[in-house]
């Protein structure tokens, strides 16, 4: 398997529950922020911070996270990064007397 098929398919099996705890948590959290009976100012507060946080969180899991796995990957496999691992050893037991 290729490795942009197996992003595609990781992201596409994560989905659903990772939205739809984050559509349960907006929901419940609805109240605080919105609802005029429930408007103190740490209800509002904490309503909006809990809010945004697990709709980042979203945003990072579905798409930093395979974007920062690939980058890594490539960089793991350049030239840039260093020796492939079997050029290492090679390196490693010619130097041992």
């Amino acid at each position: 398997m290729e490795r942009l098929e197996a992003i595609i398919r990781a992201n596409r099996d994560r989905l659903r529950p990772i939205l739809m705890t984050t559509i349960a948590l907006v929901a419940g959290m609805f109240a605080a922020d919105h609802l005029k009976w429930a408007r103190s100012g740490t209800n509002r507060s904490i309503g909006v911070l809990v809010v945004g946080g697990q709709s980042l969180c979203l945003l990072l899991t579905l798409l930093a996270v395979p974007v920062f796995y690939s980058l890594f990957d490539d960089l793991g496999r350049s030239r840039v990064w260093g020796l492939n691992r079997s050029e290492l050893y090679q390196n490693v037991w010619a130097r041992t007397p």
